[in-house]
């Protein structure tokens, strides 16, 4: 079994600089996240950490600070939104769509891409290539830092959930409504 590699933001000198093992898309979000003053630490997954279980234990934290993303598109405008929720709220596409005003589904991977720049399992909440509203689960604010995407499936960053839901700008909704 891999050991997930943990580096700090002090140790990535200068911060968009070489990380082993990270990839060009981790990287961008790792720079974002230093020129937005978002204080992180980078954990690089091992491969079989592709569930929300397994990406907890190889985060070192319970699941509910594991925090998710999930790309949305309104169904007659066609404008994307992108949630942010813990590993454990459950999803209602029927009470985002009357958060937002209209029905919402699922993006597909393609338009998530296209979109974000990011692939649909791993959108972070920063450096996407669109401007996109995000809304952030409220019961993940009860919790001092979260373990967020960083732009690929083999990568978590752990950062100030306030911190990061000013800088983004994100909506606070409760998804257990």
């Amino acid at each position: 079994m891999s050991v997930a590699q943990q580096v700090e933001q002090d140790e990535i000198n200068p911060p968009d600089g070489d990380v082993p093992g990270a990839s060009p898309a981790t990287r961008r979000v790792l720079a974002a996240l230093y020129r937005d003053a978002i204080p992180y630490t980078l954990k690089l997954l091992p491969p079989e950490a592709n569930t929300p279980e397994s990406m907890a234990a190889a985060c070192d934290c319970e699941l509910p600070f594991i925090v998710l993303s999930a790309m949305f598109r309104g169904k007659a405008t066609k404008k994307p939104y992108l949630l942010l929720h813990s590993a454990t709220s459950p999803i209602s596409e029927k009470l985002l769509g009357a958060t937002v005003g209209e029905n919402l589904a699922r993006a597909d991977a393609e338009s998530a891409l296209r979109i974000t720049g990011f692939p649909l399992e791993a959108i972070p909440p920063v450096a996407l290539l669109n401007r996109v509203p995000i809304m952030m689960d409220s019961a993940v604010t009860r919790f001092a830092r979260i373990w967020v995407p960083a732009g690929s499936a083999d990568a978590m960053v752990s950062v100030p959930t306030l911190v990061l839901a000013r800088a983004i700008s994100a909506r606070l909704i409760r998804l257990d409504a």
